[in-house]
């Protein structure tokens, strides 16, 4: 009799974990059948194509449910035919604890994944969108033709300012000192710029207005600076009232402003010879001028950063200079990043991420798309990362963390967010699958609260959010 009791407990515990390997084989089998038919493209899927974790899935349904049939069968080759109740009560127990740890297993096996939890209905009728400021973290000013529109911290609307009647908005300042922002009204063809205004971006009141023939707009610490035809102006930021004046000489034309805390900086047209000028921002004496290596007329420029000062520069010479130049603090050259080469061509869009000292960018290696960093001190690259398999494209850019760079990516299939360390660009940890979000071809984003990121459209249709969150998926 004491023999037997041993092994009747040794049946009985064989039929509780029968139990519990049968209620994870039957959660996997039910979450198997939702990968296969609600996420899988088209109802069949390749090995690039396939949700992540379904092939582990598919490994483990029948290798639990194998389980289950032989600690089932154990105690029956013994001569247990029926187990007391107390044990069938025990049994259900273990396969409901069990369906715990299944969970974890599967979600583990998926990978992180980030899913819609908010959103603005698209504006109808659609205006073409012209960029967007981010004044501190929370808040968003999205700037469209026809207005600004500001969004709090919980991605509603808190405020419009509307853009004058039959005068869009055309450009905006690239910072947004002290809470202000630039914005320039009116457009003719091949200018921008009719009226300049400053506007507190807490709630969107007009500061000043200032009446311009075509300007280019910048903020310089507590400046905002305009550039017109014939002269480059600094206003105070908050009253509006004229600080400097330093006039552009009739040869030339202002292609580009720009501004940090201490300096005022704009690039100059000459014929076919191009300087880029730093005066004080307070009182406009000039700090240093450099002649840029240019032979023809510009075709695109435009400052990424003042301090250190970064141009993108494209001449319309074939064989021109078409990179980006690096200066340092007193307008001397200091390196360049050409924008083709062996180690591959830089891409526009997105648009690159200049952060601590390096400068962040999108390249294009043959057919394949990476991420490089390049160093804003001498224009080496400092590390490369592919963007994925097959014909993976990356799509946006932006800091994420201290000492990292978010990177979104899609495939034919899938989209993902990935995180990269400055230092030497790898990855901190598997991507995250961004769940069938309303991207548009054109869009930036921003950390959000812990966890969840906000994006906001730039698609030039409107047919999309502007605004929307996304956080971490709970459930499957």
């Amino acid at each position: 009799m004491e023999r037997r009791r041993p092994v009747r407990l040794l049946g009985y515990l064989a039929f509780a974990a029968a139990a519990a390997f049968a209620a994870v084989a039957a959660l996997y089998l039910v979450l198997l059948t939702k990968l296969v038919f609600a996420d899988a493209p088209g109802r069949m899927c390749g090995i690039d194509s396939c949700p992540r974790g379904m092939g582990t899935l598919a490994l483990l349904a029948p290798l639990c449910a194998v389980a289950a049939w032989l600690l089932w069968r154990a105690p029956r080759k013994r001569g247990h035919r029926r187990a007391p109740v107390h044990v069938r009560v025990i049994a259900v127990c273990a396969a409901l604890a069990a369906l715990g740890p299944g969970w974890l297993g599967f979600e583990y096996a998926r990978g992180p994944q980030l899913d819609l939890s908010g959103w603005q209905e698209p504006v109808h009728p659609a205006a073409a969108p012209v960029g967007v400021w981010a004044p501190e973290p929370g808040s968003l000013v999205r700037a469209r033709r026809d207005g600004l529109v500001g969004y709090n911290g919980e991605g509603r609307k808190s405020w419009r300012l509307p853009a004058p009647e039959r005068t869009p908005l055309c450009a905006l300042s690239r910072t947004t000192p002290s809470g202000t922002g630039l914005v320039a009204y009116g457009e003719s063809p091949g200018t921008c710029g009719s009226q300049v205004v400053a506007v507190d971006l807490s709630d969107g009141h007009a500061r000043w207005t200032r009446d311009t023939g075509r300007a280019l707009v910048a903020a310089a610490g507590a400046s905002a600076v305009v550039a017109d035809r014939d002269t480059v102006t600094g206003l105070d930021l908050e009253g509006g009232h004229e600080l400097w004046r330093a006039p552009v000489p009739a040869e030339c034309t202002v292609k580009a402003v720009d501004g940090s805390e201490r300096h005022a900086l704009y690039v100059e047209e000459c014929g076919d010879s191009a300087r880029i000028t730093a005066v004080d921002a307070r009182t406009g004496t000039r700090a240093w001028q450099t002649a840029l290596p240019t032979v023809s007329r510009l075709r695109e420029v435009r400052v990424l950063s003042a301090a250190p000062p970064v141009v993108r520069l494209t001449e319309t010479a074939e064989r021109g200079t078409d990179a980006v130049l690096l200066f340092d603090a007193e307008g001397r050259a200091r390196g360049s990043v050409p924008a083709s080469g062996p180690a591959g061509d830089l891409l526009s869009e997105p648009a690159p991420v200049l952060t601590g000292d390096l400068l962040v960018t999108a390249v294009k290696q043959g057919k394949k798309n990476g991420v490089s960093a390049y160093s804003l001190t001498d224009g080496r690259r400092v590390w490369h990362a592919a963007a994925g398999a097959g014909d993976a494209q990356i799509r946006g850019l932006a800091p994420t963390g201290p000492g990292e760079v978010g990177v979104v990516t899609s495939d034919r299939w899938w989209t993902y967010l990935s995180h990269r360390r400055l230092a030497d660009g790898v990855r901190r940890a598997e991507p995250t699958v961004l769940r069938d979000l309303p991207l548009g071809e054109r869009f930036t984003f921003y950390p959000g609260p812990p966890g969840s990121y906000v994006f906001v459209n730039l698609d030039r249709k409107g047919l999309l959010p502007p605004v929307f969150d996304i956080g971490p998926v709970f459930g499957w």
